[in-house]
This record gives structure tokens, C-alpha cells and sequence, in this order.
């Protein structure tokens, strides 16, 4: 009998609150029409990442997070992900990880 695993991939953020954060990430499909939302999970509350549309013709997308809204959360280690909803309303959760934010 087969088995099919549909998991986020895993990507590991560790950043400081002292900075900007910018991760292009590049997914290699057409994304155009696709919408996105990200969070960091916060015990209680959730920062959203700001994702701007870089090149989604070529399946390109920024993750950005100001130092301004690093700096309103905790130190620590937090949860995030990446979630996308594809023509269609395909809803997918495509990436998760740690998000490590030190002093």
C-alpha cells in the first residue's frame, strides 16, 4: 500500500530584535493569483510577516519583519508558517519552523 505525506517544508528563522529581517524566498512555480499569510505564534498574541508579491510570474515572494515589530516580541523561541491559497481555494500550509529571535 502507498503513502502520501503532504508536510510544510521546515525552515528555521533565528534573528535579533535589533534588525530588519528580509528572507526571499523562491518557490519555483507560477504563483500568480495565489494569496499568502504568515504568522509568528506568540503565546498571546500573533505578529503577522509581511509578504510582498517580488516576482510571483516566477514564484517569488518576500518575507519581511520590521525591527519595530521584532521588537514587541518576546525573546525566545516562537513558532511560525507560511500558508498559501491557490486558485481555487487550495489551502496549503507550505512552510513552518522555529522562529529564534535573541537580544
Amino acid at each position: 500500500m502507498a503513502t502520501i505525506e503532504q508536510l510544510p517544508g521546515e525552515l528555521n528563522i533565528i534573528t535579533t530584535q535589533h534588525d530588519d529581517l528580509s528572507i526571499l524566498l523562491d518557490f519555483d512555480i507560477v504563483l500568480t493569483g495565489y494569496t499568502f499569510a504568515s504568522e509568528i505564534e506568540v503565546s498571546l498574541i500573533d505578529s503577522i510577516l509581511t509578504i510582498a508579491n517580488t516576482d510571483l510570474s516566477t514564484g517569488k515572494i518576500t518575507l519581511t519583519a520590521s525591527r519595530a515589530l521584532l521588537l514587541t516580541i518576546p525573546i525566545g523561541i516562537h513558532r511560525w508558517y507560511l500558508d498559501w491559497i491557490a486558485p481555487g481555494t487550495l489551502h496549503r500550509r507550505v512552510l513552518s519552523g522555529t522562529f529564534t529571535l535573541k537580544e
